[in-house]
């Protein structure tokens, strides 16, 4: 049992009971404390990365931020600011989402296998090389940062092509 991680996912309707439900979390012995993003909610990489500020050892993580709304580059910029704060302790979970919810947006939500393929590829470019040049059906992306990141990066999976995609 010494290799269990407990974790769980936190739900607050504002940013400071958020942070504070990270805290206890933490003070209660948990590992690793995950946030979903949708809609107009909160934002759960801007959560982790205040909670990372006020915490010190547990796991903050993302379970899922949704892909279509936000360029990947953008993600990287955020998730960079994360891992920075609370090094070896962040993981992002990132994924299409679903289609209503995508749609309500007013996004189209056109071949999520290949959304996600190709934002993996350029997220896993810049953050662990320091830069990409890609160019694809759904995302073009040229850019250099300084270092890489030391970060996980995992893709949400619920069908069969998704499993096969992030295995």
């Amino acid at each position: 049992m010494k290799n269990l991680l407990v974790g769980a996912s936190i739900h607050a309707d504002d940013a400071t009971e958020a942070v504070e439900l990270i805290q206890r979390m933490e003070g209660y012995g948990l590992d690793a404390a995950w946030m979903t993003n949708s809609g107009a909610r909160l934002d759960g990489i801007t959560i982790m990365a205040a909670a990372a500020m006020q915490t010190r050892s547990i796991r903050l993580g993302t379970s899922i931020v949704p892909t279509y709304p936000r360029h990947p580059l953008t993600m990287a910029a955020q998730a960079r600011v994360v891992a920075d704060l609370a090094p070896g302790r962040f993981r992002l979970g990132i994924g299409p989402s679903h289609r209503p919810h995508m749609e309500a947006m007013g996004l189209k939500f056109e071949d999520p296998i290949g959304n996600l393929g190709e934002y993996l590829q350029v997220l896993n470019a810049i953050l662990k090389t320091g830069s990409v040049n890609f160019s694809g059906k759904h995302y073009k992306a040229v850019d250099r940062i300084p270092n890489p990141v030391s970060l996980r990066i995992m893709g949400a999976a619920l069908r069969r092509n998704a499993y096969e995609l992030c295995g």
